[in-house]
């Protein structure tokens, strides 16, 4: 088996996409898939360097360019998929072929679909690992169906003229008038479907159960007629109890994209309450979205579901790694970033 330590004198390179280069400004790092990569990365412990390149030089063809060095192996639209990494002179792309490399090449680090397990010991955990792999597959469809509608202007008001014309156009969409159709949807019910599914995978943080079980007896202890999971602490990340995963980077690159680039639409979906999600509604667009008749009393709206856990996750996701994602969010130049942009 192939492997290098973490510690390699080889230093992989992580591409991510530079929205603007006319006017290039800290946090350049915006779009989801790049922030699970980096996350992942941090994780292992494993060094990078990030180079950031633009949607069109993804897109550029002839000799040497990233669609002639996949060849065959293209995503969606024969594109190449950002993110990408490149190590020891190979190219490989998509957050979830990268995830899967970096478990064969490193595995004596934690792996991001099992993170209290080492890649190596994954073989024999082969069912844990095949759930947690469909889980994170089924997370990364669903969270993107429930936000990328919401903000997809507002992140590719981000870019420039250019790279913005692409971001919007049909070939990148991959449907007819995709992006006219994103504009025409109800904001409230987008908003109303995102809390609520936030809302869903946040349950996994819930306090367990009280079984429901009849005792025959005066005070007969029932929890031993029940074949539970082993007790354990509050559990403190989407991915496992005690250490962040796929599930919780999958999330947090979600929320990382809002955080940037519409902050108000990020405190809409992910606070506790309802109430900057109305809010948002009623100033989004002149308050063409705003709750009005029945849905706008308090309890009325299916938005108004509360997420209970969130905040708490989101300001441990960001304390990771010495405040990694923090200080890259207040334009700060980290180690392996570059100086300039």
């Amino acid at each position: 088996m192939s492997s290098a330590s973490p510690n390699s004198t080889v230093l992989l390179v992580l591409y991510d996409i530079l929205p603007n280069v006319h006017q290039p400004q800290r946090p350049y790092a915006l779009l989801p898939n790049p922030w699970i990569t980096r996350l992942i990365l941090k994780s292992k412990g494993i060094p990078f360097v990030v180079k950031p390149i633009t949607t069109t030089e993804l897109r550029a063809e002839g000799p040497g360019s990233f669609r002639e060095r996949f060849r065959s192996t293209l995503g969606p639209n024969d594109r190449p998929l950002i993110p990408m990494i490149e190590h020891n002179g190979r190219l490989v792309g998509d957050t979830v072929t990268i995830a899967h490399y970096l478990d064969f090449h490193f595995p004596e680090t934690p792996s991001p679909y099992l993170p209290e397990l080492q890649a190596s010991q994954l073989k024999e955990n082969a069912l844990a690992h095949s759930i947690a792999a469909n889980q994170a597959t089924q997370l990364r469809a669903t969270i993107a169906q429930r936000h990328v509608q919401l903000v997809y202007e507002q992140c590719t008001e981000l870019f420039d003229e250019e790279q913005r014309g692409w971001m919007r156009s049909d070939a990148k969409l991959g449907m007819p008038n995709a992006y006219n159709l994103f504009m025409s949807m109800d904001r409230a019910t987008l908003l109303a479907s995102a809390r609520i599914h936030v809302a869903g995978v946040f349950s996994i943080l819930s306090p367990p159960f009280t079984p429901r079980i009849e005792g025959l007896s005066p005070h007969q202890d029932t929890t031993d007629l029940l074949l539970t999971p082993p007790a354990q602490q509050q559990q403190q990340f989407l991915s496992s109890p005690t250490k962040p995963g796929l599930l919780d980077f999958t999330v947090f690159g979600w929320f990382l994209l809002t955080y940037t680039a519409d902050l108000p639409l990020n405190h809409a979906i992910w606070s506790e309450s309802s109430f900057k999600a109305r809010e948002w509604l009623g100033v989004y667009k002149g308050g063409e979205y705003a709750l009005r008749g029945d849905v706008a009393k308090e309890g009325h709206w299916p938005g108004d579901v509360p997420l209970r856990g969130v905040e708490e996750w989101a300001t441990r996701m960001f304390a990771l790694y010495d405040n990694y994602t923090r200080r890259i969010v207040e334009g700060e130049v980290l180690e392996g970033e570059p100086e300039k942009l």
